[in-house]
Order: C-alpha cells, then sequence, then structure tokens
C-alpha cells in the first residue's frame, strides 16, 4: 500500500513540474544576420542556462516564472530580452563597444 502511494506522488510531482515551466526556442544572429554558434542563455537571476548550437538555435525550459532571458557571447554586448508570453525569441547581438 505504501508503495502504490509512494508511485502516486511521484507521478503527481512530474506532472507538476511540466506545469510549472515554459518552453522557450530561438536563433541568434550577429549583425551580419550569420547564426552564432556557443551564445549563453540564461534565465535571469536563476541558474538556468543553454548554449546555442552550431545553427545558433536554442532551446530553454524557464520557470513559469521567469521574465527575461540574458544573452551573452565574448566580444558581444549582452542583451537582456523580457520573455512576456513568447515562446520563440530571435535575437541579433552586437559588437561590444
Amino acid at each position: 500500500m505504501k508503495k502504490s502511494f509512494l508511485l502516486l506522488f511521484i507521478v503527481l510531482c512530474a506532472s507538476f513540474t511540466g506545469f510549472a515551466q515554459k518552453k522557450i526556442s530561438g536563433i541568434v544572429t550577429d549583425e551580419n544576420g550569420e547564426n552564432l554558434p556557443g551564445v549563453t542563455v540564461v534565465v535571469k537571476n536563476t541558474t538556468v542556462g543553454t548554449v546555442t548550437d552550431s545553427d545558433g538555435s536554442y532551446s530553454i525550459d524557464a520557470p513559469a516564472n521567469a521574465s527575461t532571458l540574458v544573452f551573452s557571447f565574448i566580444g558581444l554586448e549582452t542583451k537582456e530580452v523580457e520573455i512576456n508570453n513568447q515562446s520563440t525569441i530571435n535575437v541579433q547581438l552586437v559588437a561590444a563597444v
């Protein structure tokens, strides 16, 4: 009986975890429109992050209460973008001055 309750608890926790996140994806480019691999994408004020792949694409599971993504790359200006209700966020980074 205890095992049944434990299993039910685990299943419920896993299902609630899925609702507590939002998937955001997009492509990061430079000033010339070229895709940028290796850009760090982080949910502001968290440790949730990812890196763009060889095509400049990223996908991140942000907490439901997340409001901002931070994009950074050496030699380029860091950019903060409000999430709002967007599921796709494409970003262009410019050279640091």
